[in-house]
């Protein structure tokens, strides 16, 4: 009982890229330091890419980078990772924008200062998810998004308000029903779970010894790995073809996102700047 290895090529409606392959990502982690910049240009166009690290405090360096390069470059439109900003939020300081949203909000805070427009370089979560879901069993699938999306934070995030069962209804019925997660009034049960999560890993759940590796869409061998590497691989063909056609009407664009995707669209970046347009 195994996910099903990772689709070779273009994955059915996004666009393939030459990309890094995410076993190697996860080799390289330990050998950069973030921010992890990819900065390429040809002619008139330039496209400027900060990798950040998403769990950091205020004091990171990558925040100064944002801002250095953001002056420099004076983009003329910005993407971001993770999901729609609404327009109408705003930030009075550097500091008030990381602590809510990171290196989201650090761009959002020069963007406006310099009265660009923002964009949702990533793909929706509904989007995403019909498109993984066809190359996976429903319940390999299940488990890999439950343990991505809420085991996971939760673990790293155990001093919480909410206990993990109440954090487990609440998104199952709320995040993922909303976003295409067909499932029975039963199988959006936390018992459903922990019997599929057993049934896979074949140990018990538990929150203190979950088995966070076996998740891992950077190891090589880990049984659900391929659909961590398939996840991340849509999303990457979604950003770079907003990128690519964003290269059409402008000569300037930043963009901050993960740095593992940075590494891992490093080169299909030189391929898009170079394209004769």
């Amino acid at each position: 009982m195994g996910c099903k290895e990772q689709p070779k090529g273009n994955l059915s409606g996004i666009t393939h890229f030459e990309t890094l392959d995410y076993v190697r990502v996860g080799q390289l982690f330990d050998s950069i330091k973030t921010p992890y910049i990819i900065d390429v240009s040809k002619g008139n166009k330039r496209v400027v890419f900060v990798g950040c690290d998403h769990q950091v405090p205020f004091t990171h360096p990558q925040f100064g980078a944002i801002e250095k390069y953001f002056k420099a470059l004076q983009p003329q439109v910005c993407f971001h990772e993770g999901g729609p900003v609404a327009d109408s939020l705003r930030f009075k300081t550097l500091k008030e924008a990381v602590e809510k949203y990171g290196e989201t909000g650090a761009l959002k805070l020069w963007a406006d200062s310099a009265g660009i427009k923002m964009h949702d370089g990533d793909m929706s979560a509904k989007e995403e998810f019909t498109l993984t879901s066809k190359y996976h069993t429903q319940e390999e699938w299940y488990l890999y998004y439950i343990v991505e999306r809420i085991i996971i934070p939760f673990y790293y995030d155990k001093n919480g308000k909410l206990p993990l069962d109440s954090v487990f209804n609440k998104d199952t019925r709320g995040y993922f029903t909303r976003n295409g997660l067909k499932m029975t009034t039963e199988q959006l049960n936390f018992n459903h779970f922990k019997t599929v999560y057993q049934k896979y890993t074949g140990k018990p759940f538990d929150i203190q010894t979950v088995d966070i590796e076996a998740f891992d869409y950077v190891n090589p061998n880990c049984r659900f790995c391929a659909i961590g590497r398939t996840s991340k691989m849509v999303r990457d063909s979604v950003l770079l073809t907003k990128i690519d056609n964003a290269l059409n009407q402008y000569d300037r664009i930043m963009v901050t996102f993960g740095h593992g995707h940075a590494l891992a669209v490093e080169p299909a970046l030189k391929e898009i700047i170079n394209r004769k347009r």
